[in-house]
């Protein structure tokens, strides 16, 4: 049976009828010709789905690492919201609402009037995918317009510093720089490679943004007290990577245990130098070191236009990695079927933003509102449920048979990311990243899914 905007009484209309029945035996009953006790019957908390739909708005960016994403993300979202609609026939009697996508142009942009339009009409809950230094400003806006924020793509501390007022209303799916930073220190200082720099040294190299430093200093809390180093650190501005040979002798006067390239496409033809530095005369490498790539360089750049300089086997001690499980079939279908170029682009991101969607829909269906507030607190709870689920179909029945019912039920859910968990401060505790490799032919080979806990 559907409930569908009415009111809804929380496991206790049976009992209150059967207090009836026996007070009307006397003080409290009787029982065995004890008399019994009395107890006052209980009181019925109403609960009542909103009369409102839920509306969520969405916040991209067509600049820096964000850009190759974009299109990704925002086909995700959409995908979703057609499913959570058309498959499975909305939420509280309504449709759920997308509005159009704000899509930044470029950095600094003043997002205030675009949140206070979307809090015009009607948006609680609001899907992000930007950089740290637009989200950091954008939030006085957001909190005071009560809006919840379901951000897929930051990974920087910045936002979780005291400064930062956030109203517990900010939500966040991607593994954060610490998170990371924990796992690169584990190869540097686990190193024992004969043609590597000392154990425990690191070269990062990055873009100059909040999270590439955000990055840089998560390194260095992990690597300083076990007695590890960042032996160099390069920063360039964003689009401008510079003198390749200079940036390749800086890393070569210091050889580390691990290099870091928080960076994107410009990755390759980095380390196709730097491959071709390390090579003796008889063009074998004298200096191997295991090189570590950011999302936004995970790319098959043996389809790009670079591919012609690219010197064999230069990607051969290289691994980027993406956040989300294995990509399924279905996910990889639903896409695809919007735009086949995602098969050379790639899906990074998109399970996050189809998980976003959702995660938002059942928030709003386990709080019984559509309030920012009450959505924030409840995304927490829709994923560490009694009831394992794995879309928004199958979660939403668990719920509402709960509701029928008249028992509390609640949801596992675990979707297109796989199995995903948040911390206290509402920034991913547990999940799973897929790990890319490449070919001696410097071909992507496809990603292995991985776990990762963030460090308490």
């Amino acid at each position: 049976m559907a409930i569908s905007r009415r009111t809804l009484v929380r496991g206790l209309g049976a009992g209150m009828l059967g207090a009836g029945a026996l007070t009307a035996c006397g003080e409290g009953g009787m029982r065995r010709g004890r008399r019994r006790a009395t107890t006052p019957p209980p009181t019925a908390e109403a609960l009542s789905e909103p009369e409102t739909p839920l509306v969520i708005g969405q916040i991209g960016a067509n600049y820096g690492r964000m850009a190759k994403f974009e299109e990704a993300i925002a086909v995700s979202i959409t995908m979703a919201r057609i499913d959570v609609n058309a498959r499975w026939d909305g939420l509280f009697g309504y449709e759920v609402e997308l509005s159009d996508r704000y899509v930044m142009q470029e950095p600094g942009e003043d997002l205030t009037p675009v949140i206070q339009g979307m809090a015009d009409s009607g948006v609680t809950c609001v899907i992000t995918s930007i950089d740290e230094e637009s989200l950091i400003a954008a939030m006085p806006a957001l909190v005071e317009a009560g809006i919840a924020v379901i951000d897929v793509f930051t990974s920087g501390r910045d936002l979780r510093q005291p400064e930062v007022q956030t109203a517990n209303l900010l939500v966040r799916l991607s593994p954060s720089d610490l998170t990371m930073a924990l796992q690169y220190a584990d190869i540097a200082l686990g190193s024992t490679a004969e043609k590597a720099g000392p154990q425990g040294t690191i070269a990062y190299l990055s873009e100059d943004t909040l999270q590439g430093r955000s990055l840089l200093y998560e390194l260095e809390q992990e690597l300083v007290p076990r007695n590890g180093s960042v032996v160099s650190q390069q920063f360039y501005e964003v689009g401008n990577f510079g003198d390749i040979a200079a940036r390749v002798k800086a890393v070569m006067d210091a050889p580390p245990a691990l290099l870091i390239f928080n960076g994107g496409a410009e990755a390759a033809p980095f380390l196709s130098a730097l491959y071709s530095a390390t090579l003796d005369p008889g063009q074998r490498p004298k200096v191997e070191f295991p090189k570590r790539l950011a999302p936004a360089a995970t790319v098959d750049f043996s389809r790009e236009q670079v591919a012609e300089d690219l010197v064999p086997e230069c990607l051969t001690s290289a691994t980027s990695y993406e956040p989300g499980a294995e990509i399924t079939k279905e996910h990889q279908n639903m896409m695809l079927n919007l735009n086949a170029d995602f098969l050379r682009t790639g899906y990074a991101y998109s399970q996050q933003g189809y998980d976003a969607f959702t995660m938002a829909c059942l928030a709003a269906q386990h709080a019984l509102s559509v309030e920012g507030t009450a959505l924030a607190g409840a995304i927490p709870a829709i994923l560490t449920g009694s009831e394992a689920c794995t879309d928004y179909g199958m979660c939403r029945q668990v719920m509402r048979t709960g509701l029928e019912a008249e028992e509390t039920a609640t949801v596992a859910y675990s979707g297109r990311m796989g199995k995903f968990e948040l911390g206290p401060e509402f920034d991913a505790r547990l999940g799973e990243l897929r790990e890319y490799t490449w070919s001696e032919a410097n071909v992507l080979e496809p990603g292995t899914a991985k776990n990762f806990e963030a460090p308490e």
